[in-house]
């Protein structure tokens, strides 16, 4: 196996997890994973969050999906999302389990890619919405993974993957795809910054992002998630400086510019703002 591919077997369970090319990363969305999973009686997953987009497919069986508070019935051909950063869980029926096929992606428009399929953070699942073309390529992208000496695979890979959209999107109808969710635009500026927050990104770029003035945006915000939307990005960049010092030996310029500090100065007067203590004092205590 070479390093594009990783392949895991696990029980009834088969994933193989993607090393995305920087080609890949230049592109709208990409795999990082895929995998297949025949449940058994009594599973169950979550509550629990995912750090990609992660579109799981009903080959058979029926279960159930659970996602900000809301309760979806699984049959096979459905197909649901677990959203990035959003608390959810699902389980298999005790008298009839699931068999589903999974396909993890991330890319900064992955969310106009579910829209094209009707998905979105209102509307997570989908009735019947599989089809034999889009299951053709998802076995098509397993097979890429299974047999990773092509030449240019990441290439095939990408085509595969928006092909599997493209099929899905037969069965979608336009009213699918134009439903508005109330207030998506939080849902889209708070993902924004959950995947985009190592980047050169502050409130106002943000705000303009999602369409919104500054000072609307950030009322809304607060009222929605009970924490302004300048202290939020702080904690997301303090919790990622967190697990690199934690987890590895970098200095703390490489660790301010790796989570969107321009200096090392600014990260170190953000982190004990946010910590409570030093970077090189917290670095201390962990190790």
């Amino acid at each position: 196996m070479s390093k594009e591919n990783i392949s895991i077997n696990i029980g009834n369970s088969r994933k193989y997890l993607f090393v995305p090319t920087e080609f890949e990363k230049s592109s709208a969305a990409w795999p990082v994973r895929i995998g297949m999973y025949e449940t058994t009686r009594n599973f169950h997953t979550g509550p629990r969050i995912v750090p990609y987009y992660n579109l799981i497919f009903i080959l058979n069986g029926e279960g159930t999906f659970i996602q900000k508070s809301k309760t979806y019935h699984l049959r096979r051909n459905d197909i649901f999302c677990c959203f990035p950063q959003v608390s959810h869980e699902y389980f298999s029926s005790d008298t009839n389990p699931m068999h589903y096929l999974w396909l993890a992606f991330e890319g900064p428009h992955s969310g106009l890619l579910l829209e094209r399929i009707g998905i979105k953070h209102c509307t997570p699942y989908h009735f019947n919405a599989t089809n034999p073309t889009a299951l053709g390529f998802l076995h098509t992208l397993i097979a890429l993974a299974e047999n990773d000496c092509e030449r240019d695979q990441d290439f095939s890979r990408l085509i595969t993957f928006h092909e599997i959209f493209k099929a899905l999107s037969t069965k979608t109808s336009e009213k699918d795809r134009e439903q508005v969710c109330s207030d998506e635009w939080l849902e889209r500026a708070k993902e924004h910054m959950e995947l985009h927050y190592s980047e050169d990104i502050n409130i106002e770029t943000v705000a303009h992002y999602v369409g919104i003035e500054r000072s609307y945006f950030s009322r809304k915000f607060k009222q929605s998630y009970h924490v302004t939307p300048v202290k939020y990005l702080q904690e997301i960049r303090i919790s990622a400086a967190k697990r690199l010092l934690k987890t590895t030996e970098l200095n703390l310029s490489a660790i301010a510019h790796s989570i969107g500090y321009v200096d090392m100065f600014s990260f170190s007067k953000a982190f004990k703002k946010g910590a409570g203590i030093s970077p090189n004092e917290y670095r201390s205590s962990v190790k």
